[in-house]
């Protein structure tokens, strides 16, 4: 058995502005293993940006936990969470803002 890279538990993230809120991901199990491939899937506000948001350390979860190998990501602070990015973490924006002064 391979070990598990990524394992959500309960992961749930709720936007809240004004008496509105928005539940992007509410009670998400997840387990990816080494090697695995993985594709998300589903409609547009189904959950699928912040997910891999919140598993890249751009963002917070409302509750729930999320574990990279040992490492707790819910549990980090910023600083640790741009520690985590620095060493584990690549990305490709989907719509990416160049710096209009260099090429």
């Amino acid at each position: 058995m391979t070990e598990a890279i990524f394992t959500a538990t309960a992961l749930t993230k709720t936007y809240v502005s004004g008496e509105v809120q928005v539940h992007a991901l509410n009670n998400v199990d997840l387990k990816i293993a080494e090697r695995e491939v993985v594709v998300l899937l589903g409609p547009s506000g189904s959950g699928k940006t912040t997910l891999l948001n919140i598993m890249g350390g751009l963002d917070h979860p409302t509750s729930g936990k999320l574990f990279f190998k040992h490492l707790e990501l819910t549990g980090l602070s910023d600083r640790e969470l741009t520690d985590y990015r620095r060493r584990h973490v690549g990305f490709v924006f989907q719509f990416y803002n160049l710096v209009p002064s260099l090429t």
